[in-house]
């Protein structure tokens, strides 16, 4: 494969310049990150998890590291996503921070800014969590990022900060077909509490292969709310592997929205390691053309009287696939635990794919789990109802599939949120919505 050639050779080329003045514990995790890579190199049909993501386009092609582009002030959009809401702002351009302030601590004690600059100025914070949750995943793009991630996003809310929201702009936005590996460490304290609203986005036509992890602790009594709306162009590939470690207590809510992108692969591990915790994840995927949307989520229950839940949707055109695998492990020692799975899909031709793999494994006896998936078409009835009303079929068919979408809109918790998503979400179904030159919750408010 040549990207995996170009990697290899790249990596081996430039080690020491690509590492240069990070602190020995991260240069260790590289290492061990790159042997492993060359073990494993990039995924291919033959995984399981990877059976059904077509790669061949990605990784026949050459791409250049993003860390190496200048970035151009000029290109930093408004960040200001949804106007009506008091939130700190940050911009990322091809992984790499972008600001006037690369780090900053507040008035209340929360650290947020560029991983590179955290990893520096706070190196002994950054090694009780770095690379903890990622090092013994089995995903080959984890281990080339942790060895060419060049920074990302820091956040760090202390023990009983509340309402903080964050609001992040990630560009893609490279002159050059372009490798792109963005790393977040995200950490909450005890009864901290934080919303986190995302927006990936690019600007210009050119392909990237792009990785994002993020590494989230909720220590006890902690919740996140993290919003995550994907509007890549139409030849890239994002990768979005997310993991959580959620302590006693503590609630995790995630809803993501993949609106465009040639190749669009969320990836979300919880790991619940406390009682009472709760976590809900949801998400709605819309794909046309030959675009694909992954989404594979493994939420894992270490103790008892926790509750979880998976609720995604997707809705497919022309000869676009899509491919969900939700697994729930229920260890021996989670007894009264709550967790259930859903995943439904509307496929609007013939052409378009479904894969979907619900799964429980479960060791505990006094547990409640169900998981369950359905696949169908526009419900031709219901279609001929509507009709009866003066609607015509076009019109018929987008209400149908915007209430079929409604379960997961309404899911949102932040009431300045649920109007932009509502439009955003009916203009991508109306075929309105392609990559634009701001961001997608900008598209969706401004007329």
């Amino acid at each position: 494969m040549k990207l995996q050639e170009n990697i290899l050779s790249y990596i081996t080329q430039n080690q020491s310049k690509l590492w240069q003045g990070l602190p020995d514990f991260v240069i260790a995790e590289k290492q061990k990150a790159f042997q492993k890579f060359q073990l494993k190199g990039l995924p291919t049909s033959k995984d399981e998890k990877w059976r059904k993501t077509n790669l061949k386009e990605f990784v026949n092609r050459y791409y250049h590291p993003a860390f190496n582009e200048v970035i151009n002030p000029n290109n930093l959009i408004d960040n200001c996503l949804v106007p009506d809401l008091k939130t700190y702002n940050v911009n990322l351009i091809n992984g790499l921070f972008a600001g006037e302030q690369s780090l900053e601590v507040l008035n209340n004690g929360i650290i947020i800014g560029s991983f590179k600059e955290a990893i520096k100025v706070y190196p002994e914070l950054v090694k009780d969590y770095f690379n903890q949750l990622v090092q013994n995943s089995d995903n080959p793009l984890n281990a080339l990022n942790t060895t060419l991630f060049a920074d990302g996003l820091f956040v760090f809310i202390p023990k009983g900060i509340n309402n903080f929201k964050l609001q992040i702009t990630h560009k893609l936005d490279a002159k050059v077909d372009a490798l792109i590996n963005v790393r977040n460490l995200i950490i909450l304290e005890e009864q901290a509490q934080m919303d986190i609203i995302q927006c990936d986005d690019s600007n210009m036509h050119r392909s990237h292969f792009a990785t994002f992890v993020s590494e989230v602790f909720l220590k006890s009594k902690a919740r996140l709310n993290w919003y995550k709306y994907q509007n890549i162009n139409n030849v890239s590939a994002l990768f979005s592997n997310s993991f959580y470690q959620v302590d006693e207590a503590s609630e995790l809510y995630t809803n993501t929205f993949e609106m465009n992108g040639k190749l669009l692969r969320n990836e979300q591990i919880a790991d619940i390691t406390g009682q009472d915790v709760k976590v809900d994840l949801y998400g709605l995927y819309l794909a046309d053309k030959k675009q694909q949307a992954d989404n594979v989520i493994f939420i894992s229950h270490s103790s008892e009287g926790s509750y979880s839940n998976q609720k995604f949707k997707g809705i497919l055109d022309d000869s676009a696939k899509g491919f969900f695998n939700g697994q729930i492990l229920v260890k021996k020692d989670a007894q009264q635990t709550n967790a259930y799975q859903k995943n439904d899909n509307i496929l609007l031709t013939d052409k378009a794919r479904i894969s979907s793999q619900p799964f429980l494994e479960i060791y505990a006896d006094d547990v409640s789990c169900s998981h369950g998936s359905t696949t169908g078409q526009i419900d031709e009835e219901a279609l001929f109802y509507i009709r009866q009303r003066g609607i015509s079929k076009r019109d018929a068919q987008l209400l149908q599939l915007y209430a079929f979408a409604g379960e997961i809109i309404e899911a949102v918790k932040l009431e300045e949120l649920i109007e932009p998503t509502k439009d955003l979400v009916k203009k991508r179904l109306n075929g309105e919505l392609d990559v634009c030159e701001e961001c997608i919750l900008q598209c969706a408010i401004k007329p």
